[in-house]
């Protein structure tokens, strides 16, 4: 090989490693805790739906929407309004989350649904399930 050539070569691996490395730095930056509470502020309270002690999901209460997460034993839809919620459709046997009707964070228990392995509760009660 030509002295050119292995120069470029050289060039081109280190623009790959700096590549690497830049993209490894960057991912670490932007990795965050799929757990944690978001850091925005929301217009009602942090909610989250949570299937195997992990966040499927969170969503802002002061905000009307739906959601809808897999558990183990099917989907669950979860309405949003009016700064409450509660279980609109679930595939499961019992029906018993959805039973439990509307929430709005000041109850004593989150909403749960035991065969799809879900709970949906406030950020301060899913940060203190969580730490256990």
């Amino acid at each position: 090989m030509k002295r050119k050539e292995i120069l470029i070569i050289i060039g081109v691996v280190i623009v790959c490693l700096c590549a690497v490395f830049g993209m490894k730095l960057l991912n670490k930056e932007t990795d965050s805790d799929p757990n944690a509470t978001p850091k925005e502020t929301p217009t009602g309270q942090w909610v989250a739906i949570v299937h195997r002690n992990g966040v499927a999901q969170w969503f802002d209460s002061g905000v009307d929407a739906e959601y809808t997460v897999t558990g183990d034993y099917g989907e669950m839809t979860v309405e949003v309004k009016d700064g409450r919620w509660h279980v609109e459709h679930v595939e499961c046997p019992n029906q018993n989350c959805f039973q439990m009707g509307w929430d709005d964070g000041t109850g004593f228990m989150p909403i749960t649904c035991i065969p799809n392995n879900i709970f949906i509760a406030t950020s301060q009660w899913v940060e203190g399930y969580l730490e256990q």
